[in-house]
Protein backbone atom coordinates (compact mmCIF):
# COMPACT_ATOMS: atom_id res chain seq x y z
CA UNK A 1 0.00 0.00 0.00
CA UNK A 2 1.28 3.47 -0.88
CA UNK A 3 1.92 5.63 2.18
CA UNK A 4 -0.19 8.76 1.74
CA UNK A 5 0.75 11.57 4.15
CA UNK A 6 -2.76 13.06 4.21
CA UNK A 7 -4.58 14.27 7.32
CA UNK A 8 -8.35 13.73 7.48
CA UNK A 9 -10.57 15.71 9.85
CA UNK A 10 -13.86 15.31 11.68
CA UNK A 11 -16.07 12.40 10.68
CA UNK A 12 -14.42 11.85 7.31
CA UNK A 13 -12.60 8.73 6.13
CA UNK A 14 -9.94 8.37 3.46
CA UNK A 15 -10.45 5.03 1.75
CA UNK A 16 -8.62 3.19 -1.03
CA UNK A 17 -11.22 1.73 -3.36
CA UNK A 18 -11.08 -2.01 -3.83
CA UNK A 19 -11.46 -3.22 -7.44
CA UNK A 20 -14.06 -5.74 -6.27
CA UNK A 21 -15.69 -6.57 -2.97
CA UNK A 22 -14.27 -9.16 -0.61
CA UNK A 23 -15.26 -12.73 -1.42
CA UNK A 24 -16.76 -13.42 2.01
CA UNK A 25 -19.04 -10.35 2.36
CA UNK A 26 -21.47 -9.01 -0.24
CA UNK A 27 -23.93 -6.18 0.34
CA UNK A 28 -26.90 -5.82 -2.03
CA UNK A 29 -29.06 -2.72 -2.42
CA UNK A 30 -32.77 -3.47 -2.93
CA UNK A 31 -32.97 -0.42 -5.26
CA UNK A 32 -30.12 -1.77 -7.39
CA UNK A 33 -27.61 0.98 -6.57
CA UNK A 34 -23.98 -0.12 -6.81
CA UNK A 35 -22.21 -0.96 -3.57
CA UNK A 36 -18.50 -0.06 -3.43
CA UNK A 37 -15.88 -1.33 -1.01
CA UNK A 38 -12.77 0.40 0.27
CA UNK A 39 -10.05 0.02 2.84
CA UNK A 40 -9.68 2.80 5.43
CA UNK A 41 -6.21 4.37 5.15
CA UNK A 42 -6.82 7.49 7.28
CA UNK A 43 -9.63 8.85 9.43
CA UNK A 44 -10.65 11.99 11.23
CA UNK A 45 -10.80 12.39 14.99
CA UNK A 46 -14.50 11.45 15.08
CA UNK A 47 -15.67 14.87 16.31
CA UNK A 48 -19.04 15.61 14.73
CA UNK A 49 -19.21 19.39 14.89
CA UNK A 50 -22.91 19.50 14.00
CA UNK A 51 -23.86 17.24 16.91
CA UNK A 52 -21.08 18.56 19.17
CA UNK A 53 -20.14 14.94 19.97
CA UNK A 54 -17.57 12.27 19.19
CA UNK A 55 -18.58 9.36 16.97
CA UNK A 56 -16.95 5.95 16.75
CA UNK A 57 -14.84 5.65 13.60
CA UNK A 58 -13.79 2.48 11.74
CA UNK A 59 -10.19 1.44 12.43
CA UNK A 60 -7.36 1.83 9.93
CA UNK A 61 -7.28 -1.11 7.44
CA UNK A 62 -10.98 -1.85 8.05
CA UNK A 63 -13.04 -2.56 4.93
CA UNK A 64 -16.12 -0.37 4.53
CA UNK A 65 -19.06 -0.72 2.17
CA UNK A 66 -20.99 2.26 0.87
CA UNK A 67 -23.69 2.93 -1.71
CA UNK A 68 -23.08 5.09 -4.74
CA UNK A 69 -25.96 6.64 -6.64
CA UNK A 70 -26.14 6.37 -10.43
CA UNK A 71 -25.99 10.14 -10.97
CA UNK A 72 -23.48 11.16 -8.34
CA UNK A 73 -20.06 10.04 -7.10
CA UNK A 74 -19.91 9.57 -3.32
CA UNK A 75 -17.32 11.82 -1.67
CA UNK A 76 -14.29 13.55 -3.13
CA UNK A 77 -11.83 11.44 -5.08
CA UNK A 78 -8.28 11.44 -6.40
CA UNK A 79 -5.71 9.00 -7.79
CA UNK A 80 -2.20 8.17 -6.55
CA UNK A 81 0.00 5.66 -8.41
CA UNK A 82 -3.00 4.34 -10.35
CA UNK A 83 -5.10 3.67 -7.21
CA UNK A 84 -8.36 5.54 -6.58
CA UNK A 85 -8.94 7.11 -3.17
CA UNK A 86 -12.09 8.69 -1.78
CA UNK A 87 -12.78 11.00 1.12
CA UNK A 88 -16.24 10.03 2.38
CA UNK A 89 -18.28 11.00 5.39
CA UNK A 90 -18.92 8.41 8.09
CA UNK A 91 -22.66 8.72 7.34
CA UNK A 92 -22.09 7.17 3.88
CA UNK A 93 -20.76 3.90 5.38
CA UNK A 94 -23.29 1.05 5.43
CA UNK A 95 -21.07 -1.42 7.30
CA UNK A 96 -17.46 -2.04 8.20
CA UNK A 97 -15.55 -5.23 8.93
CA UNK A 98 -11.92 -6.28 9.54
CA UNK A 99 -9.71 -6.86 6.53
CA UNK A 100 -8.11 -10.30 6.57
Amino acid sequence: MTNIPIQVYGINLLIKLMPEGPADVRVHCPKGSPILYGQVVARGDGFDEGANAFREMPAINTVVAFEEGAEEVEGHYFRVAGEEYRVIRLDAVILSFPHE
